[in-house]
């Protein structure tokens, strides 16, 4: 130890007998008396001058930096054990949040919560009954929109645990604020708006009776006339004019006619087997595909009538189940379909003898689930099937000169079958 260091440690000791002794309260020495016409100084001493001492300054200043140490050196190992725990609280969390992806598997405690900041707005809600398909009906509120809050209108169908207790649902959802905001601190907020408002949608429903559960809804897209299809577990198709229940949700208290609650046509063709297929033109004609193979074509006889003839002749070409129908974009008499037979098959309406026209044999290596035409690059036809992979193909080369179909692009992200596809309505690119 350096002299300087036992002078300093000699001098913190002599301070702490000092006070240890001012503390005591008695002294052995006799008190000695103070002269109090003296002035004193900030120590208590009487003004004789400080005692020069060469390494006085340095000994209060170190023993002033010693004691910081000392003091900062306690605060600096609590400091760090409270980052070293903070870090480890941030690791815990962020083992606890992981982004999850297809496939992965939960571990016992695990559960899947969703963020807020990846989606512009995300509400949830329940029916009463599980439902395996819905579709948006079309309004007059303009597209895209990016305005909020939003409202928007939809029809579903459900699966109840007795045929006669399924129902048609009619949604109205509106004051449907952004919520990317929701989970965020003030200085993390995303574009932060006025609008951003942490207000409760609005849900109003209206329901139609409906025999059978329901496989598939789809709504024909036309303002002036949203007929709505429903394919139904009895084999039946049922065709409904829902324009005066919607137009309710606007004028409160509007008393609805029976007859609205009431189907226009039921198409009776596919007999008892039931399908999943379905899908409508702009012109009102109504395509619907079965588990045996069979697809038929429903025709609406006026633009403004109600009547409607169904086929009894159908469209034959699939071996097994038809998964999903849809109608070319660019050609109003030509439709593609796909099946669990792994193909994908176009048909023109027009051919007297009902075969297909063109066709891609093992298209996918599963059952093909879903297609979707792209409604503004509409040579593109993309395709899901039930091992997960999804395609996109190329109307115009549909098979090389050796008659092989190959896709013009193939994507193997998903881990479980796709079961929904559709393109961007807006942007040609997205999927």
């Amino acid at each position: 130890m350096s002299k300087r260091q036992n002078t300093t440690t000699a001098a913190v000791e002599e301070r702490t007998k000092v006070a240890a002794l001012s503390g005591a309260g008695t002294s052995d020495q006799p008190e000695r008396p103070v002269d109090k016409s003296r002035s004193m100084d900030v120590d208590g001493d009487a003004e004789m001058g400080e005692f020069e001492d060469a390494f006085e300054d340095e000994i209060e200043e170190e023993d002033i930096i010693e004691r910081e140490e000392d003091s900062d050196g306690v605060e600096m190992m609590d400091d760090n054990n409270d980052d070293d725990d903070d870090e480890e609280d941030e690791v815990a969390a962020e083992k606890r949040r992981q982004v999850y992806l297809p496939g992965d598997l939960l571990e016992e405690g695990e559960s899947l919560q969703v963020d807020n900041s990846a989606y512009h707005m995300l509400h949830s809600m329940s029916v009463d009954w599980p439902s395996l398909s819905f579709d948006f009906v079309p309004d007059n509120l303009g597209g895209p929109r990016t305005a909020f809050p939003h409202t928007m209108y939809a029809v579903a169908g459900t699966q109840a645990d007795r045929a006669y207790r399924n129902q048609v649902v009619l949604m109205k959802m509106s004051q449907l604020h952004r919520t990317i905001n929701d989970d965020l601190d003030d200085e993390d907020r995303v574009d932060e708006d006025a609008n951003d408002l942490d207000e409760d949608p609005i849900l109003e429903t209206k329901t139609i009776k409906h025999q059978g559960g329901v496989n598939r809804v789809r709504v024909m897209q036309s303002r002036e006339s949203p007929l709505t299809a429903t394919w139904s577990d009895t084999g039946r198709v049922h065709i409904w004019d829902i324009k005066k229940l919607m137009n309710s949700f606007e004028i409160p208290g509007t008393k609805v006619p029976q007859s609205a609650s009431q189907a226009l046509f039921t198409v009776a063709s596919h007999g008892s087997v039931e399908g999943y297929a379905m899908d409508w033109n702009t012109d009102g004609r109504l395509l619907t595909g079965d588990c045996s193979g069979k697809l038929y074509l429903t025709t609406r006889r006026s633009d403004t009538g109600s009547d409607f003839v169904a086929d009894r002749v159908p469209f034959k070409g699939h071996e097994s189940s038809v998964e999903d129908i849809q109608w070319s974009p660019e050609e109003s008499s030509v439709f593609a379909s796909c099946s669990v037979d792994q193909t994908i098959k176009i048909w023109d309406v027009r051919v007297k003898n009902r075969k297909f026209a063109l066709e891609v044999p093992g298209a996918h290596d599963s059952d093909i689930n879903v297609i979707s035409w792209n409604r503004r690059t509409r040579y593109l036809l993309a395709s899901g099937g039930d091992n997960g992979d999804f395609k996109v193909w190329d109307m115009r080369k549909w098979a090389d000169p050796n008659g092989r179909s190959t896709p013009a692009a193939e994507f193997r992200w998903h881990k479980k079958a796709v079961t929904s596809i559709e393109w961007c309505p807006n942007d040609d690119s997205v999927l």
